[in-house]
């Protein structure tokens, strides 16, 4: 579908029996890789050298954007995504490296064999690296139609993946825990998204259980806490943490952002908390705007986005205007193992959409990476940004043509090496595709 849409914006054009010219928009490639003067050859698109000319990575059917993953590698990177069991191919976890030149490897079952009900709400993921050249993959899914219990599912796998540039050989899957973990949650069907989040020699990933007391609807952020493996100790339990007072019961954890003595834990989108919480006890839950996003910790305290005004009907697809904000929250301890939070405005950011939600890139040492298709969620060009944490001071330094005006549902974002992957998912009413663009690193 992509090459079919390349081939009617852009074409070659030879006038008589000179040079060929270019029209608008860059023309593909002759089948040797020609291209007229002054025009490097770029993914098979003839443009002006260092033009970042986007790659399709995948083709897919119109996947949720949480369903896409970017996990980075030594080399590269692998973009994960799922398979739906009503599908051709049915319920699977899927994947594909990508170098810094482009190159895109066969496609990997990263998990190929996991029981989803076709009829039912899909399974959420998460995947997070291991030095190892492992993978970690938590599923959280419902019950099955024979299922005696209605609780959801939720279980870890531990995947040893193909050392990079050997992708021909398959990757080895296995679960790292002895059984599937069911959790109580209110509602069939109510399942959350899981989080893995690393602390070194111990890996968390956290979920949200929901439960009725005799008087209210309540929610408790569930943390089970594995070896760097993937496998529970004994006895192979979660620790809860009451969460979500005075809110509603969170859809999942969105995010999980480390710091040197704790975690916090962004819980649900549109009405989103922060828990923060201490490896040695400790902890207390923020309540964030309304649509905020976290992105990153300075030292203990967590970096948010407010993003920009919706307009019109206020839809998550409908225009947004007017300055985002990057705002702070900071945890003071008041005495007494008593803590309270405080927050403050960092600075004033550019338009910046909620859907699809930014990407940010933290870098030690150096400005953050945002990026973001801005205004407008149907935007033909991605907006790449640096901005200083401190002061939310923002520069443009990339805006990548898309060369399509479908949706874009999810915007990822990596630096490996000296290189900036930012990958996207665009779709239509029927199908979708994961796109890529590599750049030098700003």
């Amino acid at each position: 579908m992509m090459s079919r849409r390349w081939a009617l914006v852009s074409v070659l054009f030879l006038a008589g029996c000179g040079e060929p010219s270019l029209g608008p928009m860059p023309a593909l490639c002759s089948a040797d890789g020609a291209c007229p003067e002054g025009y490097d050859c770029i993914h098979g698109v003839c443009a002006e050298p260092g033009t970042p000319v986007p790659i399709t990575v995948a083709q897919v059917g119109s996947i949720r954007g949480i369903d896409v993953r970017m996990v980075p590698q030594a080399k590269s990177v692998l973009v994960a995504w799922e398979s739906y069991a009503y599908f051709a191919e049915g319920q699977k976890f899927v994947g594909a490296r990508v170098t810094a030149d482009g190159k895109i490897s066969p496609r990997m079952d990263l998990v190929g064999r996991f029981v989803a009900e076709d009829d039912s709400l899909e399974p959420y993921f998460d995947a997070l690296a291991m030095p190892d050249n492992s993978l970690l993959v938590s599923i959280s899914a419902p019950s099955l139609p024979d299922d005696e219990m209605v609780q959801p599912r939720l279980i870890t796998y531990r995947v040893s993946l193909p050392a990079e540039g050997n992708e021909n050989s398959p990757p080895a899957f296995q679960p790292a825990w002895t059984s599937e973990k069911r959790l109580d949650t209110v509602g069939y069907g109510a399942v959350s998204i899981p989080k893995l989040v690393s602390r070194g020699s111990q890996v968390d990933v956290g979920y949200v259980r929901s439960r009725t007391t005799a008087t209210d609807t309540v929610a408790d952020l569930s943390v089970f806490t594995m070896q760097p493996n993937g496998t529970l100790p004994p006895p192979e339990e979660a620790t809860y943490y009451p969460a979500r007072s005075g809110l509603s019961v969170a859809v999942g954890v969105f995010d999980a952002f480390r710091f040197d003595v704790g975690t916090w834990w962004v819980l649900d989108d549109e009405r989103p908390s922060a828990v923060y919480l201490l490896d040695a006890g400790g902890r207390i839950e923020a309540e964030l705007g309304r649509l905020a996003i976290p992105v990153a910790v300075e030292g203990s305290s967590l970096l948010y986005i407010a993003p920009s005004a919706r307009q019109g009907e206020k839809l998550n697809t409908s225009p947004v205007s007017g300055p985002a904000e990057l705002r702070k929250v900071t945890v003071v301890d008041v005495g007494a193992g008593t803590l309270q939070t405080m927050e403050t405005k960092v600075g004033t950011l550019p338009t910046i959409r909620d859907f699809p939600r930014p990407a940010w890139t933290t870098r030690a040492g150096k400005t953050s990476i945002l990026v973001t298709p801005g205004q407008d969620a149907f935007n033909p060009n991605i907006l790449v940004y640096t901005v200083d944490p401190q002061t939310g001071v923002s520069n443009i330094v990339h805006e990548i043509k898309r060369f399509s005006s479908r949706l874009v549902e999810a915007v990822r974002a990596v630096v490996v090496g000296d290189k900036l992957f930012v990958a996207w998912l665009e779709t239509d009413a029927e199908t979708g595709a994961i796109r890529m663009a590599i750049l030098p690193e700003p």
